[in-house]
Parts: structure tokens; sequence; C-alpha cells
């Protein structure tokens, strides 16, 4: 049977309405979310806490379970158990968190849990219990110092997370999708978000920096930890250019419009993901791409959303693998990044058609942003700079 919504989408007029559709409710929905969080910090009478704010209230409620586990501890010291779901690039955590000491893992969907499946919510109470079984080993070897999960309350439950506490275990939880869908919807008797779990984790790590307020409406302390890179995975290649402006990511919403009006201002752009007759690349082949194209294209905008932005994985990727990066014009950007000297942004078609003219007609300018740029992520983007940081703000490390 034809897929008429399919076919609509292949037509130009068609697939921009639906597009600009799909952006105005998610705008409205970004908006509405906003309102609400808060109107209701101000019924409960909480804020976010930062600094050294945040540092008391950490230290005031795991002083006794500090004390207990000996912090802090030298790097390499830790007993740190592990969490997740592995669907890509998680599949490094493992080796991110080895620096700071023995890692013990539980990745679920290797056990046969996938929470994508329609009978998730029949088999989520069998996959915390495996969970906890391996917590409880790994504890019984050496006390746990540090539960680092990636959890949802789709897929672990509050009661679950407390009963790694209960030990004396600490636990922290990060997200890197808390813009949208905020705390969620309710299924399973729960927010399928980490609104759920977020009073039962010790520090919740967001990379969106607004949603420290709404970790603290549901009674949570969080921080600021935006995505990082792997250095032995994304590093520089010594290649030729082969493309003048390359991007990797899928083509949806906007993006193929974007790149149209490149072209119509004389720009052409190398595009590889799923959706691009380039097709999808692995993450091997990626810091290769980085590497043989003067510049490197992104979107920091959100589904199908150019006003609603956040950090990707790629604002790190690219730089690591040395790999001169412009992007869509982000404020988070300015939080790790100096812009303009490390990496550039840009505001519209045309403003990106300027700088890139600029740079392919200045290669010492753009060498030296690209240089600079590298230098960064190399210093304070790896995930074991990352981790170091969080991890001196739970007070574990010496």
């Amino acid at each position: 049977m034809t897929d008429w919504r399919a076919e609509m989408k292949q037509i130009p007029f068609f697939a921009e309405a639906n597009a600009a559709l799909k952006a105005a409710l998610t705008e409205q929905e970004a908006a509405r979310t906003y309102r609400r969080y808060v109107v209701e910090a101000r019924k409960r009478g909480v804020r976010p806490l930062h600094g050294a704010e945040r540092v008391t209230a950490l230290r005031r409620r795991l002083h006794e379970r500090a004390s207990r586990l000996g912090w802090p501890k030298p790097k390499g010291g830790l007993h740190i158990f592990l969490g997740y779901a592995s669907w890509n690039w998680e599949a490094v955590l493992p080796e991110a968190l080895s620096p700071f000491g023995g890692v013990a893992s539980f990745e679920w969907r290797s056990h046969g849990f996938a929470e994508e499946r329609s009978d998730w919510l029949d088999h989520r109470d069998d996959m915390n219990a495996m969970m906890l079984a391996s917590f409880r080993a790994a504890n019984r070897r050496r006390p746990v110092d540090v539960v680092v999960g990636y959890f949802s309350g789709l897929t672990v439950s509050p009661e679950t997370i407390r009963e790694m506490t209960a030990t004396g275990a600490i636990v922290c939880n990060f997200c890197f999708d808390d813009k949208l869908h905020f705390p969620g919807a309710i299924i399973g008797g729960r927010y399928t978000t980490t609104a759920a779990i977020a009073e039962a984790v010790d520090l919740n790590l967001t990379s969106d920096p607004e949603a420290i307020s709404r970790y603290a409406v549901h009674g949570g302390l969080a921080m600021f930890h935006p995505e990082a890179a792997s250095p032995r995975l994304h590093f520089p290649h010594d290649i030729p250019f082969v493309h003048d402006v390359s991007f990797i990511g899928a083509r949806y919403g906007w993006r193929p419009r974007f790149i149209e009006r490149l072209k119509a201002l004389g720009i052409d752009v190398a595009c590889y993901g799923q959706g691009w007759p380039n097709g999808a690349v692995t993450n091997e082949a990626m810091a290769e791409i980085y590497s043989k194209s003067r510049i490197n294209l992104g979107f920091g905008g959100i589904g199908h959303s150019r006003k609603l932005v956040n950090l990707k994985g790629r604002d790190f990727e690219t730089p690591m693998s040395g790999g001169l990066y412009l992007t869509q014009h982000n404020p988070e950007l300015a939080l790790v990044y100096d812009i303009g000297r490390e990496i550039l942004t840009y505001r519209n078609e045309a403003d990106c058609a300027k700088i890139i003219r600029a740079l392919l007609a200045d290669p010492e300018h753009a060498a030296a942003i690209r240089a600079r740029g590298h230098r960064r992520a190399l210093r304070d983007h790896t995930y074991e700079a990352r981790w170091t940081n969080t991890l001196k703000a739970l007070g574990a490390l010496a």
C-alpha cells in the first residue's frame, strides 16, 4: 500500500509546509513548558543552585556517605558502576570513565532489554532487578563509590536508584535531551523523562543550562554537563582537503532548504548522513571527513525549529577532529568556546555564505581558528575532562 504521507513530503511545497507546522508546534510547546516551570518554581519557592550554593547543598546531602567511602580519593582510585543503554556513541562510556578507577558496567540492551519495544513495560521491572543484581555483585567485590547512570523515568525507577544509594553509593545521572518534552508523558505510572528520578539522583547532569531550574522544581540538584568527544575516535587526519564545505547529519526539516540556498549563493556543500545521496557514515569516517574539509558546517536547531537551539555532539567532535567548525548561532556555545576565535557561528544563509567566502579567501586565518578550536576541545571537552569536572563537583576526587 502506498504511503501517501511519504509521497507528499517529496513535493517541495508540502515538505516545507509540513516542516513549518512542526517547527511552530515545537516552539509553542517549548514556550508553554518554560512558562509552566517559571510559575511552578515561584509557587514552590525554589530556585536553581549554582557554584558555591550547589557545592554546599551537595556536601550536606552526601556528607555521611562520602565519609564512609573515604572521599576524596586520588584519580584512579574510585569504583564506578555504569548503567546505560548503548545505541551509538554510548559505547565509549566505559572507556571514558576508566581513568578514574575500576568500572563495572551494566548495558541493558546487550541483555535483551529494549525500551523502544511495545512490550517494554512488561519487562522494565525485570531489567531493573537484573541491573540491581549486577550492582550488588560489584558492590560486594568492592564498595561502589559512584553510580553513573544514563537513566530516565521510562527505563529506571526511583526505587532502584534509592536501593543503590542505600548501600552508600552516590548517584549521578546525565541527560542530553532536556530542552523539550519535560516532564513528559506519564507511562507506567511515572514521567518518561528524568523528571521522574530527579529527586532520587544525587546530582543530575544536563546539557541544557536552563533545565537546572526544572530539576529544582522536581526536587533535584543539577549541574551543566554538555556532551564531549573522544580523542581516540575523533582526531585530525593528515590528509589533503577534498571539500571546501561539508556537513554530516540527517536530511530533514529546514536543513535541505538551507543547503539549497547556500548552493544558490555559490556555496557547494558535501552532505553525509541519512537521507543525503552520500548516505550515512561511520564514526571513524566522520573524523576523516572533518579533516578533509576546509570548513565543517553545523546546525543547532531542535527538530524542525530554527529558533530553538541546543548543544550538539558535533560541537565537540568536529573541533576535536581538527576541523574548522561553522555552526548556527547559539548563545550556549559561548559557555564552551570562544566564538570567533575557536569556532564560528552564522545567523542565516547569507551570513553563512559570507563567512565561508572569507574563510576560503584567507586560508591562514582559517588554519588559526582550526588550531585554536582543536586545542580548546582537547583541553576542555574530552570525556576525561568532563568527568573530572563532575567528580570534583561531587567531592569524589582529591
